[in-house]
């Protein structure tokens, strides 16, 4: 049996795309999520569906170390072997605001270096073709255009709002460059690749938006649009398909075809910055 981890999963894009993999009862899913009541919830509604019954929940909060490093050792001690890792979890401005415990920008912690830390832990026990893949956003490459302003003012905060989840799905790609990077000099035969859902306005994400915005994005820029159902088939595909095994270090759109991201995003000396910087933020020097 295969297993899956997918975080945020209770919700959303990563819920239906833990509903669509677990239809092939080959796949054993772990939701990863930051509230058991919702967890149990759509754990309990994935069974129903697929009548697949490998459906597990585990907490994790990936805005906390502490939670990440409970969880990864509770996978590590249940003795599993992981064959795909699906780095979803994230929160939009709106919704955190401040620092972390551990003391960083709380959209930066939760929506990258919590993965980061969670990824670095779990690759002792990640099978030899397991596939990694990190949503990011399109917004990596928001409109008002992005500059870098190194790593240290993005992960305290210390940018303009609006920017801070930009740079958060810009780090997200940068973590999946320096991850095959690092792969390829010490032997590992992962994957890792970027995913970019687009907007999906009929997400717990997206809740707020309304129908306006969602006509104004469909018109203005619908190379950003998607919807929950879409994105979800396509995400599972870039997971499960063996056409898609070997394909690594690129960035999907909404689909199971893959484009360019943005020039920025390409700079190789902002991802071995941010790679080494994160390393020395969860304390793994």
């Amino acid at each position: 049996m295969k297993n899956v981890i997918i975080t945020g999963a209770n919700s959303g894009l990563g819920f239906e795309t833990a509903k669509k993999i677990a239809a092939n009862k080959e796949y054993r899913i772990i939701l990863a999520c930051r509230n058991m009541g919702k967890a149990q919830a759509a754990k309990e509604d994935i069974i129903a569906a697929t009548g697949n019954e490998n459906v597990e929940v585990q907490i994790i909060d990936t805005s906390s170390f502490e939670s990440v490093h409970n969880f990864a050792k509770n996978i590590i001690d249940s003795g599993i072997r992981i064959d795909v890792l699906i780095n979803n979890a994230g929160i939009s401005p709106m919704r955190g605001t401040g620092l972390t415990a551990d003391g960083f920008d709380i959209v930066f912690e939760t929506n990258y270096l919590g993965h980061f830390l969670l990824t670095q832990l779990l690759l002792p026990v990640m099978n030899a073709d397991c596939r990694i893949i990190n949503i990011t956003s399109d917004m990596h490459n928001p409109p008002y255009g992005l500059t870098w302003p190194g790593v240290e003012k993005i992960a305290y905060g210390d940018v303009d709002t609006r920017s801070r989840y930009a740079y958060s799905k810009l780090c997200m790609i940068y973590f999946t460059h320096a991850l095959v990077n690092h792969f390829e000099k010490t032997d590992k035969t992962f994957v890792a690749n970027s995913f970019n859902p687009g907007f999906m306005a009929d997400t717990n994400f997206s809740q707020g938006s309304g129908k306006a915005r969602e006509q104004m994005v469909k018109l203005t820029a619908p190379d950003r649009y998607s919807t929950l159902a879409q994105s979800s088939i396509a995400l599972a595909e870039v997971a499960t398909s063996p056409a898609l095994a070997d394909v690594t270090d690129q960035y999907f759109d909404r689909s199971t075809n893959t484009i360019r991201s943005s020039a920025l995003s390409y700079n190789q000396h902002n991802a071995i910055e941010l790679w080494n910087d994160s390393l020395k933020f969860c304390h793994l020097l």
